[in-house]
């Protein structure tokens, strides 16, 4: 697999695109409709979040980076399946805040690729978006205790890593699962 993308790199090629939505929350869309439907064209998630006269192919080159990237690590029999997020290095609250867009992003991705009950849902995959819904909906989280802060943080990411993996196993069962003896 070839370098992966930065959180970093994917905003400012949203900045220069004046596409009002974040990474996080674009991969988050991505990462929803994948989710959803591992077949879904790239387009169909770039005209949810830009305008149809953007010219600028480097930085729409970069969101096609991050969409074929997306879809390479979802089809990773290691799971090797990472959420695009801020560098620890960031403040814990713009952090916490880039995991309640991305969630956003996933919710509305699930959305867009044509999910349209949580009700038809298999249980774990039901329960793991309606717990995103209340991440979403949190609004601002608790940051009292810095080291109790960043364990929750890590909890939350590594839930939303492996939920979305669920949800699309649940729904779109591997290939992989009928070869491997």
């Amino acid at each position: 697999m070839c370098k992966l993308l930065t959180y970093n790199s994917v905003q400012n090629a949203l900045m220069h695109l004046d596409c009002p939505v974040s990474a996080a929350e674009v991969h988050g869309l991505i990462c929803g409709m994948l989710a959803i439907n591992s077949t879904v064209k790239p387009q169909l998630c770039f005209q949810e979040i830009l305008d149809d006269s953007v010219d600028a192919p480097q930085s729409l080159s970069v969101l096609q980076q991050l969409f074929e990237q997306s879809l390479q690590q979802f089809n990773d029999s290691n799971l090797h399946f990472d959420l695009l997020l801020p560098d620890d290095e960031m403040n814990l609250a713009k952090r916490l805040f880039a995991i309640q867009e991305w969630g956003q992003g996933m919710l509305y991705g699930t959305a867009v690729a044509g999910l349209k009950n949580l009700q038809t849902l298999p249980e774990d995959s039901h329960e793991f978006l309606q717990d995103t819904s209340k991440i979403v909906a949190s609004g601002e989280l608790d940051l009292e205790d810095d080291e109790t802060a960043e364990q929750a943080y890590s909890e939350i990411v590594e839930y939303m890593r492996i939920g979305t993996l669920l949800l699309s196993e649940e729904l779109q069962p591997s290939k992989l699962s009928n070869t491997v003896h």
